[in-house]
């Protein structure tokens, strides 16, 4: 009857600590939605939380270092601009007047939105390109950006 005792505790104690890393993982990495002219009007309410947010690249405000992305980001509703740090794989299609969507959190102290994750869409002029006219296109303007 003693070892049962054990065993259930201990039983006990194991779904204790998942339950509680389970809720504190889904908390901790749960994504609000916000738009730039939001986490500008109220930087505080989107301090260190995670943020996923859409909008515009600013047409000459790309800086790509090795492993390093800097550049602004426009609301699409307003004339309201964040700066953006990113670290990692860039898209293909990122390049200016972009439409990228963001995931990260954004830094009051120094005013920008640090990213984990991004995402490009295309330009709306390689609307109705076939595929083989898209990444021409797509390679033209990295060429261009080198």
């Amino acid at each position: 009857m003693n070892s049962r005792k054990k065993l259930i505790a201990v039983g006990i104690v194991v779904i204790g600590a998942l339950s509680y890393l389970l809720v504190t993982g889904l908390f901790s990495y749960s994504m609000h939605d916000a738009e730039v002219a939001d986490i500008l009007a109220n930087p505080v309410q989107y301090e260190g939380k995670g943020v996923k947010v859409s909008g515009t690249v600013i047409n000459g405000s790309i800086n790509k270092a090795p492993n390093n992305l800097v550049f602004t980001m426009k609301d699409q509703d307003s004339d309201a601009s964040i700066k953006v740090l990113y670290k990692g794989v860039v898209p293909d299609s990122f390049m200016d007047d972009a439409t990228v969507i963001l995931e990260g959190k954004y830094d009051s102290e120094n005013k920008n939105f640090v990213a984990s994750k991004l995402m490009a869409k295309c330009p709306s002029r390689y609307e109705g390109m076939d595929i083989e006219e898209h990444n021409k296109a797509i390679a033209e303007q990295q060429n261009a950006d080198i």
